[in-house]
């Protein structure tokens, strides 16, 4: 069957600044081996707990909380990514890519991920702020050259009896 598209519908555009975020289904210990793993969803949003209130009013009973968030000027690129690292650890759900059955490990490189992202989102500003400090000191320096005028000083000979100068 086919539905109509509404004229009014404007198609939703998620490569442009938003949150990443890091849920848990928190009372669904699982055991795989030796290993006990935690069950995370990576997902995108403009408001992560609009989306977690989404999940608590529609998913299956478990409870669920946000570990983390990231502000990302592009939320799809990032996401893609995140998802493409931790492909290896992907739940194969009917209607949902983005959960994935983390081992220690791979949770903490999860987290490390996180925060590779987190700190490049600062880099801009601290380049701004080291480029700005950069060209206010050299902005000094030739104010300081400038206002200053060059001095010479006089030539001072020794002059030892009996020797001449050379």
């Amino acid at each position: 069957m086919h539905y109509p598209t509404p004229t009014n519908y404007i198609p939703r555009n998620d490569n442009e600044p938003g949150y990443i975020y890091l849920m848990e289904c928190v009372n669904l210990p699982k055991f795989i081996g030796f290993s006990l793993v935690r069950r995370c969803k990576i997902g995108l949003s403009r408001n992560p707990q609009a989306r977690l209130q989404n999940f608590i009013d529609n998913q299956p009973p478990c409870d669920i909380k946000i570990l983390r968030t990231i502000y990302v000027e592009d939320m799809a690129t990032v996401e893609k990514r995140l998802h493409q690292k931790f492909y290896h650890c992907n739940v194969k759900l009917t209607k949902s890519r983005e959960w994935f059955d983390l081992n220690p490990l791979d949770f903490l490189a999860v987290n490390r991920a996180f925060d590779e992202y987190q700190d490049r989102n600062k880099l801009p500003v601290l380049k701004i702020s080291f480029s700005l400090l950069g060209i206010a000191v050299l902005t000094m320096a030739l104010l300081a050259t400038q206002a200053t005028p060059q001095r010479t000083q006089p030539q001072i000979k020794p002059v030892i009896e009996g020797m001449k100068s050379i």
